[in-house]
């Protein structure tokens, strides 16, 4: 007797190919059969008439890693099954809960408190990735789990909070508890470099890493250098990894800012009228385009060998801590001593002179220099409060700098600074070049999109507190919703194999993403004429349309379209092992 029965689905199997009708047997967390079932029988059935049944989806770049050693994780993470996730992948973008070992550990702590919005001390009972994953595995999870190493923790954890490039001695460091990682399970390795201290590597430090992970079998995953001008540069460094060391290549959250140097005012204008003009006057401006050439980028580094994917979050605005959108030389050594300097009324001036006349460069080895100078290119208004830790901000979130400067009286960066010390670090704020939801900028990522390289991604840090991007809630219900049913630019059975078996492949996942005998039971079941999205940036918190069922491992998680609590079916993925179900 079959455990499950998912009866008279339409059967999207992940791989791209036709769907087709039949009946999916699950037995002890693994599909048993597919096919017609007519003479089976199961200790329960459900009746998938007029829906899809499909792989569970697979989010690879996530934040989610920073909240699951919380007991309340499963209340935080709902919003992910309830829009058919069912593993995701954290560690991304350089930082990672799972290391906190070394000389360093405190400030590695605190960088990663900042980032998350949780406190993590005392909580924290670990040192490496095996105890992290063991001690989520006997404390049960609700989602499945595999983890990347973070470059940015990683070399914390060797050399402190440091603007410079590493010593010899804190290269090796680095490099050996890189090597631990991918022992204890991980996947491959993350970088953030447009974050500190990532943004302080040079393209040694990371070739060195890659030589690492080619030992391995790992996948180097990278939030680029830039996005704006220099992106080619950026591409290039992270390219070279790859055909270095025959590492596999993931870009993260691609998009592109456009930027003309000495020209930011000009840049800003140019965004503002396009948005107005394809918003307003349906002036149907092909901004995609603009995104296509940096795409003609990854199929020439596939020619040449590299084996190269990327991921984009579907949403117009972007969203990340404060302290990134500042020079570098403000975070050395760590917030403590950041939060004293941003007290300093001197050091205010340097720094707001900086961000004004500094120009994106590359490299960026001068002190005052930084590759991504965002503010530069968008100006104040580009950055809104997502979230705060206390209460006495509160009324700040949803609100741009000028804004909250109007309201008090200040210049947009004394805002800024002063919103920074009193909430000692602990802010998030979203970005973009013109305003939320802002339909001409999604309409710039189409392209990519349907890149048959590309897989869509939350990009999520779920915070206790503040205003969430709505993609925590429908990155995946909207991609269907957009690029199957509304534009019609991908088949549904492409449309999931982006979801499924294409992240498991880029990941290196076995067992995962198809919906296929022996494999695991991670299921999705949707109506594709409804699946769809009411969320927005002003109306984040809206569960999507159309999905009726989710089970992870074959366990239910979502029950006609409602979360089914206390349930933790999840398991850790690790590098090189089998799945388990």
């Amino acid at each position: 007797m079959l455990d499950l029965i998912i009866r008279n689905a339409r059967i999207v199997d992940g791989t791209g190919a036709p769907s087709f009708p039949g009946d999916i047997g699950v037995s002890h967390g693994r599909i048993e059969e597919i096919g017609p079932l007519q003479d089976a029988i199961a200790e329960r059935e459900i009746d998938a008439r007029g829906a899809v049944a499909a792989p569970g989806f697979i989010d690879i770049h996530s934040h989610a890693d920073l909240a699951v050693h919380l007991d309340s994780h499963a209340d935080l993470l709902e919003p992910l099954v309830m829009q058919g996730i069912t593993t995701f992948v954290g560690g991304n973008c350089g930082f990672s809960g799972s290391l906190a070992a070394g000389p360093h550990r405190d400030k590695l702590l605190t960088y990663l408190e900042n980032l998350s919005g949780l406190k993590m001390g005392n909580s924290v009972g670990w040192e490496n990735p095996a105890g992290f994953m063991s001690a989520m595995e006997s404390r049960g999870m609700l989602l499945n789990m595999a983890l990347l190493a973070g470059h940015g923790t990683l070399r914390i954890a060797a050399s402190g909070l440091v603007t410079r490039l590493l010593e010899d001695a804190e290269q090796r460091a680095m490099e050996r508890y890189l090597e631990e990682s991918l022992e204890q399970g991980c996947l491959g390795m993350s970088t953030g470099l447009q974050y500190f201290p990532g943004l302080e590597s040079d393209a040694a430090e990371l070739d060195g890493c890659g030589k690492v992970l080619a030992r391995y079998g790992g996948v180097f995953t990278s939030h680029l250098r830039s996005y704006a001008h220099t992106i080619d540069l950026a591409l290039d460094e992270v390219f070279a990894v790859g055909r270095n060391h025959g590492v596999p290549i993931q870009v993260s959250h691609l998009y592109w800012q456009p930027y003309t140097k000495g020209m930011g005012a000009l840049t800003r204008a140019f965004a503002r009228a396009g948005s107005f003009a394809y918003n307003r006057l349906h002036i149907p401006i092909p901004i995609e385009k603009t995104l296509e050439a940096k795409l003609k980028r990854f199929d020439e580094a596939e020619r040449e060998g590299v084996r190269v994917h990327f991921d984009l979050v579907p949403t117009a605005q972007g969203f990340t801590e404060l302290f990134a959108f500042l020079p570098p030389y403000v975070s050395e050594g760590g917030k403590e001593q950041a939060l004293a300097r941003l007290a300093d009324k001197a050091f205010r001036v340097r720094v707001k002179r900086d961000i004004a006349r500094t120009e994106p460069a590359w490299p960026h080895r001068d002190g005052a220099t930084w590759s991504f100078n965002y503010i530069k290119m968008t100006g104040w208004s580009g950055l809104r409060v997502m979230a705060v830790a206390g209460e006495a901000n509160r009324w700040m979130e949803g609100k741009t700098f000028p804004e909250i400067g109007a309201a008090t009286k200040r210049h947009a960066f004394d805002a800024l600074c002063d919103l920074l010390i009193a909430e000692r670090g602990e802010v998030m704020v979203f970005h973009t070049p013109t305003v939320p939801d802002d339909p001409f900028i999604f309409r710039s990522m189409r392209s990519g999109f349907t890149h048959p390289r590309s897989v869509p991604a939350t990009d999520t840090i779920l915070r206790p507190s503040g205003r969430p991007a709505h993609i925590f809630y429908d990155c995946f219900p909207r991609f269907l919703q957009v690029f199957t049913r509304e534009t019609g630019l991908l088949s549904l059975e492409e449309a999931v194999r982006k979801c499924t078996s294409l992240p498991a492949a880029c990941m290196n996942i076995p067992g995962r993403g198809i919906l296929k005998k022996n494999f695991a039971a991670d299921i999705v079941v949707f109506d594709p004429d409804a699946i769809a999205t009411d969320a927005d940036f002003y109306r984040p918190r809206v569960h999507p349309r159309g999905i009726g069922h989710v089970f992870i491992n074959g366990t239910q998680v979502v029950s006609d379209g409602k979360p089914v609590k206390n349930a933790l079916p999840g398991n850790i993925i690790r590098r090189g092992q089998a799945a388990r179900a």
